[in-house]
């Protein structure tokens, strides 16, 4: 590489921006993928991972895969029992009940389909949804060389796509949205296409996993009495990374205030205005970024490294969705990126890895590679994991821009939410301020310095309030205003409340007997059993620790025994962790004399990671080595577990409800079906009039307003005008019905044609309507029109105008 003339303050640099380019388009860690796929690369990658001859479990027999289960795509996820499902070859499909199915020459049939509920019924029912699962597999080297899937899919008449469980693909399906969860799998939904489409889908990096990935399809029938279905998956190409701008490095990925969040940070060598923007992965076609992307300003200023720093965040996301993003500004954009949401309520995983410290080995290349390798193992092994916690310590010196392109090398740190701790290694910069955005900050707690960094967070995930404290600062009077006041607003939401921060003041390492390290445990315990703190999470000690439960820093139960497996808190008992090296970059030795609070210490000086398992009644801490300690102790070995509950009254019984937020929800309305003209056919002469008949296309009515306020859909009509000649409009008259209930439809009344009295529908008059305090869902309202007119009107083809107007 050609190192380019710069100023001796910023030549440093080259090496450092050629290490981050290197990041960005590594997808695994530990892996390292160049800006462009070597030869030898891409002859690994396969051209599709599926095609239309593969072969698929699937089921046509009219039954809800999910069988009751509160999670409705719980189908779309290995581990799922399909032994049951027949199992066949694409492509699929099925026409008026052949047994040959002919849909024409472009669309030949391996496996025909049951198409019928009951295929010896008189009148016979489609089947409403047919469900698919199959696999694949994808490589660690594989997964580093590629952005996602190119998937391209035939159809007829809707479908869904899911790959391990996070849906990456609707397409006709708004029908399929529409509907209540538990009636979603199992419903009619599509266009009434007259010939199978065909669409693309892309699936995200986030979405995949070395291994083998499960892929489910759910195709659904457009109407009861639909002729024909059809499904093929005609490739799932790999699509090979593109090299992102090297004017824009050091991506993050971080935790939001809550699960609807994230928050971006990155660099830029220059001072421009900078946006990041984001969309569903599912809008991604033929590999180009949506254009319907949000796009967020973003807001910085210049490093301490002479680069300039961005933060955005991301707001609104929706739950059980996967995304893509991209930072930079028109024509100089970053890698694209991808991440997924998981459901916003209910048990989830996170890991926590103790003190990388990129650079203290000596050997930045060293620790770079090992701080990898232990995000390969545990997201691999947790890979539905939904943050990665820091003990602190992300380099060892502050301001060194080389550690950190090594510490943010793995994608991992831009596809799973970050939270970072202020460690005694970082506080020396304001660097770690600028790589990393925390939300809820408090700068007044927990204060840096004009040079240093400093303030204190927070955040709720899950309904778990975690707390990071800048243990750097031993203003304890700012730490305790800001821990007592964020209980205060938030405790009462919280299953659980875990306080992180990096100097650990019940380890088993040469610091427990630091003055600084004394200082905070005289402080700090009592404060944090007052305020009912479950689990504290530490570092800085470089070795493995866990306390007794603690209750204002002693042991709160004397018979708790050493190395329990199962602990039961009463009020005030906390339990401290400290976590061991995740890169190996330093280790301390345990001090021989022990100390009282430890309950466990371990120290072999390999990699560990800790992975915390949250439910509401239990929380369990599983530290495990991501580094083997020879054959008798492999990757993945537990160093230490343990589960963390709550005593409970035995006199008592708990009780739960769940009441929803308040979302505004929204009133749409549409016109069914795709024929823009209701021909009311050749008009009968009647004796002294003519009559003719028919029907409107029906108007779906949709509202999810949770206050159920009133709403009416009206109708009015113009003249009937051919070339120059016409009749009123008030010869019209109809008889609405609601087609199908829901959203507390109510018809209109009858308005007769104005031949036998009245304007008939010249004056506005009422379809459908739904009071005050109705059941939010979906309505479907239809009219027969009746038309009676004059002999004397003179012959011709007539058309008008039904202007449709909903009012809420």
């Amino acid at each position: 590489m050609t190192t380019p003339a710069l100023a001796s303050g910023r030549l440093r640099r080259a090496p450092r921006a050629a290490i981050a380019a290197v990041g960005l388009v590594s997808l695994v860690a530990g892996s390292v993928a160049l800006s462009a796929v070597s030869a030898s690369a891409a002859d690994d990658l396969p051209a599709t991972f599926l095609s239309t001859g593969s072969t698929w479990k699937y089921s046509d027999t009219n039954v809800d895969p999910a069988g009751g289960d509160a999670d409705r795509i719980v189908w779309t996820r290995a581990g799922y029992d399909d032994s049951a499902w027949k199992s066949g070859t694409g492509a699929f499909g099925a026409k008026n009940g052949s047994p040959t199915p002919n849909l024409g020459s472009a669309f030949p049939v391996s496996t025909v389909l049951n198409q019928y509920i009951d295929p010896n019924a008189a009148s016979k029912v489609d089947v409403p949804t047919f469900h698919f699962r199959t696999t694949f597999d994808v490589t660690s080297a594989q997964l580093s060389e590629i952005s996602g899937l190119a998937g391209t899919v035939v159809y007829d008449d809707a479908v869904q796509v899911f790959v391990n469980g996070t849906k990456v693909a609707g397409l006709a399906d708004d029908r399929v949205n529409e509907v209540p969860p538990a009636q979603q799998n199992l419903t009619y939904a599509g266009e009434g296409l007259s010939d199978p489409a065909t669409s693309t889908f892309q699936v995200p990096a986030a979405a995949l996993q070395a291994g083998t990935n499960t892929i489910a399809i759910a195709l659904y029938q457009d109407r009861p009495t639909s002729s024909d279905a059809y499904l093929a998956l005609t490739s799932l190409a790999p699509v090979e990374r593109e090299t992102g701008s090297t004017a824009i490095t050091d991506v993050v990925l971080g935790v939001g205030g809550d699960e609807s969040q994230r928050m971006l940070t990155w660099y830029t060598s220059k001072d421009t205005a900078q946006v990041a923007q984001f969309a569903p992965a599912a809008a991604v076609v033929d590999g180009k970024f949506p254009v319907s992307a949000v796009t967020v300003p973003a807001t910085g200023g210049a490093t301490t490294s002479g680069e300039f720093n961005r933060v955005a965040t991301l707001t609104g996301l929706a739950e059980n969705t996967a995304y893509v993003y991209r930072v930079g500004t028109d024509g100089d954009w970053s890698t694209v990126h991808s991440f997924r949401t998981r459901a916003f309520e209910g048990d989830f995983d996170f890991l926590f890895f103790g003190d990388p410290q990129i650079g203290s080995s000596g050997n930045i290349g060293r620790d770079g590679d090992g701080w990898a390798d232990t995000l390969d193992v545990a997201t691999s092994t947790y890979p539905d994991a939904e943050l990665l916690f820091s003990a602190g310590d992300q380099v060892e010196h502050a301001a060194n821009e080389e550690e950190y392109a090594a510490f943010l090398a793995p994608d991992a740190l831009r596809e799973i939410p970050f939270v970072a701790t202020n460690g005694n290694h970082d506080v020396g910069s304001k660097a770690y301020e600028q790589h990393f955005g925390t939300p809820n900050t408090d700068r007044a707690a927990g204060p840096g310095s004009g040079a240093s960094s400093g303030g204190d967070y927070w955040f709720v995930h899950k309904g778990v309030l975690f707390i990071d404290l800048n243990s750097n600062s031993r203003d304890y009077a700012s730490h305790e205003a800001f821990v007592r006041n964020v209980v205060a607003e938030h405790g009462d939401e919280a299953s659980w409340k875990v306080v992180a921060f990096h100097h650990s003041i019940y380890s088993a390492g040469p610091h427990a007997t630091d003055s600084d390290v004394k200082d905070r445990r005289s402080t700090w315990p009592t404060l944090f059993s007052e305020l009912g703190i479950d689990l504290v999470l530490q570092g800085h000690d470089h070795s493995y620790a866990r306390t007794y439960l603690l209750h204002n820093g002693d042991i709160a139960n004397p018979d708790e025994q050493a190395g329990a497996d199962t602990v039961t808190a009463g009020p005030g008992g906390v339990l401290y962790v400290t976590s061991n090296s995740a890169s190996g970059s330093k280790y301390y030795d345990l001090q021989p004399q022990g100390f009282p609070w430890l309950s466990v210490a371990n120290q072999e000086k390999v990699r560990n990671y800790t992975a915390v398992e949250v439910t509401a009644d239990a929380v369990t801490v599983k530290t495990l080595r991501s580094q083997a300690n020879g054959d008798a102790l492999p990757v993945n070995s537990v160093v230490d577990q343990v589960t963390l509950q709550r005593a409970t009254d035995p006199n008592a019984q708990r009780l739960q409800v769940t009441v929803p937020e308040g979302a505004p929800g929204e009133f749409v309305w549409s016109i069914d079906g795709t024929n823009g003209i209701v021909d009311l056919g050749t008009a009968t002469e009647q004796g002294d009039h003519f009559a003719a008949a028919g029907s409107i296309n029906p108007i779906r009515v949709t509202d999810t307003r949770r206050s159920g306020p009133n709403w009416a859909v009206s109708a009015q009509v113009g003249d009937f005008a051919a070339g120059g000649t016409s009749f009123s409009g008030k010869y019209l008259g109809w008889t609405p019905k609601v087609v199908e209930q829901g959203a507390g439809a109510i018809a209109g009344d009858r308005v007769g044609s104005g031949f036998d009295a009245g304007e008939g529908l010249s004056s506005s008059s009422t379809l459908g309507r739904a009071d005050v305090g109705h059941s939010r869902g979906s309505a479907k309202l239809g009219a027969d029109l009746e038309l009676k007119i004059p002999v004397d009107v003179t012959d011709g083809t007539y058309r008008a105008t039904l202007t449709l107007t909903a009012l809420s």
